[in-house]
């Protein structure tokens, strides 16, 4: 069977459609509609943010480490957490005091520590003066509790999430879904982690001694106003292509210095950027063994010399100092990868000057001896969850990625989103096959809400090892077809799901659609 997306025919309680409204109003007025309006064609516009690096001699900034949150258990088998939006300030540069938001801090927050098959309730206060949300991305969780625009929280009210945790090990995170104001919330400061454990990895297998040899690592960037501001108003081009910053900050700071021990480390990396699609490798050659993409372990590790990672992806990769010399520095190296933030069909390739200039991201300086009882060499195996299988007769369903071209805006399937509508009712506990067909001269990496779902193939290629196993968020480059396997939410529910490119202004400005499951 095959199908495209169609309007399931509901429509949603119009004073609910208002209030969800409420909270998109005046970004979505600032962003006019992501390359529409007086915004350029692609087919004439240039990406011009470079990156900066680091300047050599600066005063030495240690990496902030994300503090963990074991939560309270609460005597009936179940963890809660509580989080509290606010506004802080933060020196993100050095000796400059800039206005940040951020979960239980000034910037940023925490890495829950999650526990696969536990009752787990999440308070989220927001202590704003305006909507924000809670989304937990990669979470296969109800929708009621999915924290995407249908689940505002109004300034000064608690929203509370409860859910039993179904995934395997992982490195998710959380961050803003208020419809319109999504990149402004995300880049101002607010997203954390979300680290589950499954019981089935110890320390002799990975890495797992937080902070000290398995190290979270969030990658944003950002630009800044001559005072010190975080400066999101958006150009033409960032409507264009999503926003650009010139600095890459690691955990909230720029050019940060790590001090590691001599031994195997796991590096959790998060593309926590509004757009930029990031390339990444190790200064002195040294492969990275990635062992986990944003759904899980792989089925073994997979040496690779570079990497890279779109906005909303995750990767765990082993390093191995064990045999660097004391005070050996090996930094990781960062561009934005050719053909992802810009322009296909040869128009350019990424922001500045292309994937060829490379800023330091991170300095790591082995420094620390060897832990007692530190993983001695990698697994050549891991046990990942099962990958989604589809079956011949799965219904099929197309989402064409469109617009972009003479001041068109992105779209699916021709169409933008509205909070009101629709888009696409899908049975419970189906695997159908969804095809995105990207028909722009640019890649946009999709998300998708609530689902288990696997990649089938790219233009009819079987992906690599590892983009196997689970997936949430995947890109689709320009001109290209990919194809998904999608397990559906496995209950009934009349509250819709997101589909949505994960370039943050592309989302807020409408390139976004919903389902039910019926």
């Amino acid at each position: 069977m095959n199908a495209t997306l169609t309007t399931a025919g509901k429509r949603l309680d119009e004073r609910r459609r208002m209030l969800l409204l409420g909270a998109a109003g005046a970004s979505l007025a600032q962003l006019s509609g992501c390359g529409g309006g007086g915004s350029p064609s692609m087919m004439n516009q240039g990406i011009n943010m470079g990156l900066v690096d680091p300047a050599a001699g600066a005063t030495e900034r240690s990496l902030p480490i994300v503090q963990q949150d074991a939560g309270v258990a609460d005597g009936s088998g179940g963890r809660q957490f509580a989080l509290a939006v606010r506004r802080g300030s933060s020196q993100i540069l050095s000796g400059v005091n800039t206005p940040t938001l951020g979960y239980n801090g000034a910037l940023l927050g925490p890495a829950l520590r999650l526990h696969t098959g536990e009752r787990t309730t999440i308070r989220v206060l927001n202590d704003l003066d305006e909507i924000t949300t809670a989304h937990w991305h990669g979470l296969v969780i109800p929708p009621e509790v999915d924290g995407g625009p249908h689940q505002p929280i109004a300034p000064g009210a608690t929203w509370e999430a409860s859910f039993p945790v179904a995934n395997p090990a992982s490195t998710c995170w959380f961050h803003p879904h208020a419809h319109g104001s999504t990149g402004r919330q995300v880049v101002s400061g607010l997203a954390g982690l979300l680290i589950i454990d499954d019981g089935t990895v110890g320390p002799t297998v990975l890495p797992d001694t937080w902070g000290v040899d398995d190290l979270a690592l969030v990658l944003q960037d950002k630009r800044f106003t001559a005072d010190g501001r975080i400066d999101y108003t958006l150009t033409a081009n960032d409507q264009l292509v999503g926003y650009a910053g010139d600095r890459l900050l690691v955990n909230g700071v720029f050019g940060p210095t790590w001090r590691a021990p001599r031994q195997w480390v796991r590096l959790r990396l998060l593309n926590g950027c509004n757009a930029r699609i990031l390339e990444l490798r190790l200064s002195d050659a040294t492969p990275m063994l990635q062992s986990a993409n944003e759904g899980g372990a792989i089925a073994a590790p997979v040496a690779r010399s570079t990497l890279k990672l779109a906005p909303g992806e995750r990767a765990e990769v082993l390093v191995n100092f064990g045999n660097a010399n004391a005070g050996q520095v090996t930094r990781l190296l960062a561009s934005t990868a050719g053909g992802g933030m810009g322009m296909g069909m040869g128009m350019g390739t990424g922001m500045g000057a292309g994937p060829d200039t490379e800023v330091t991201a991170l300095t790591m300086r082995v420094d620390l001896r060897r832990q007692p009882g530190a993983m001695s060499s990698p697994p050549t195996r891991l046990s990942p969850a099962p990958a989604v299988s589809v079956g011949t007769a799965a219904t099929v369903r197309t989402f064409s990625l469109e617009g972009g071209m003479m001041g068109s805006p992105f779209t699916i399937n021709g169409r933008r989103f509205d909070i009101g509508r629709i888009d696409l009712a899908v049975p419970p506990g189906a695997v159908e096959v969804w095809r995105f067909v990207n028909a722009t001269g640019m890649a946009h990496p999709m998300h998708v809400h609530g689902v288990r779902m696997s990649l089938l193939s790219r233009d009819g290629s079987t992906p690599a090892p590892h983009e196997q196993g689970l997936r949430d968020t995947f890109l689709v480059d320009a001109m290209q077809t990919i194809s998904v396997a999608v397990q559906t939410p496995l209950v009934t529910s009349s509250v819709p799901l997101m589909f949505h490119c994960h370039i943050l202004e592309h989302e807020d400005a409408g390139m976004m659609g919903q389902f039910v499951t019926t």
